[in-house]
């Protein structure tokens, strides 16, 4: 029997990524060190990952019908997506985008999406979210995300919010929906007055019905609260220290780990502290999500980090 998929729906960009000394504050001519080129976006590089991680995975996104959409499709396949589901719209471009990463792995991102991408979501293949483990969306494309939501909510499938910056009532509406609702610092701190992630985690929470509700810290790992939490309580999982070479895509990178360790039934602790350790890994490699791990070399990494005892003690795996 062919294993459930996991179904990502929302971003899918053409990345040209540079490596580069530091990102210059004028005008000039800067030559890099490498530079690669990769099919990316929130939800893709999450189905990328998920792939490389051994999950059944496949993308549902718009991409134009242009030589850039070839390329998209052509690298995506090579990490066992499944990109029958990906749309392509006559006449329109694939969005892309030219990323500089300097030294210190921080980036400088410029991106571009046709407005001729069209963001009807009539087309969506709803009726094949029942056979469906979760479905992961992103905020960058709320017709088809709030579609994918709202009918695996109907069939009881397990719903996954990447809630990052985007227009204030566009994330209200989109996780409302989910049942696990992931911020970035910046989405989380919009949507309320507080001023630190622990207190906005917590007025949020309180005020949606998701089964999880966390953010990610980037270097500092996650806050995540659970329903059934004591009042007041927020699950602090520290990430790791690093050497960071890009940061470019470990937010995806911690998202798709998040998904495969929720269905493959890790519990949140797991899947929490993992998905911080294959964000850390990604970002010691030049590539954006090129970076993400497979399965064996994640454990690989975590038992050489974390002691013996720690790792049966917290339940990492």
């Amino acid at each position: 029997m062919q294993p459930k998929p996991i179904i990502c729906l929302g971003c899918a960009f053409w990345d040209t990524i540079f490596k580069i000394d530091r990102i210059p504050s004028s005008g000039t001519k800067v030559l890099p060190e490498a530079a690669v080129q990769v099919a990316a976006g929130m939800a893709t590089a999450a189905a990328a990952t998920i792939a490389r991680l051994g999950g059944a995975v496949e993308l549902w996104a718009r991409i134009g019908d242009d030589p850039t959409g070839d390329s998209f499709l052509r690298e995506l396949s090579r990490e066992n997506v499944r990109i029958d589901r990906i749309r392509r719209i006559s006449g329109a471009q694939t969005a892309y985008s030219t990323i500089l990463v300097d030294q210190a792995g921080e980036r400088l991102v410029v991106p571009y999406t046709d407005p001729s991408l069209d963001k009807d979501a009539s087309w969506l293949p709803l009726h094949e979210i029942a056979r469906a483990s979760a479905v992961l969306v992103d905020m960058r494309w709320v017709e088809g995300a709030k579609a994918v939501l709202a009918e695996a909510r109907r069939c009881g499938v397990p719903t996954v919010v990447d809630a990052d910056i985007a227009p204030p009532a566009s994330l209200r509406e989109l996780i409302a929906l989910g049942d696990h609702v992931l911020f970035s610092e910046p989405a989380l701190l919009s949507l309320t007055s507080s001023t630190t992630p622990n207190r906005a985690l917590l007025e949020v929470a309180e005020h949606i019905g998701a089964d999880v509700v966390g953010v990610t810290l980037g270097a500092q790992g996650a806050l995540m609260r659970q329903r059934g939490d004591r009042p007041g309580t927020i699950q602090e999982f520290p990430g790791f220290s690093i050497q960071a070479v890009d940061t470019l895509g470990a937010g995806d990178v911690w998202h798709g780990t998040y998904v495969y360790g929720l269905v493959n039934e890790w519990g949140l602790s797991a899947s929490v502290r993992m998905a911080n350790a294959a964000a850390a890994m990604k970002c010691e490699r030049f590539g954006g999500r090129l970076g993400a791990p497979s399965r064996s070399e994640l454990q690989k990494w975590v038992q050489w980090r974390v002691p013996e005892d720690t790792i049966r003690d917290e339940g990492w795996f």
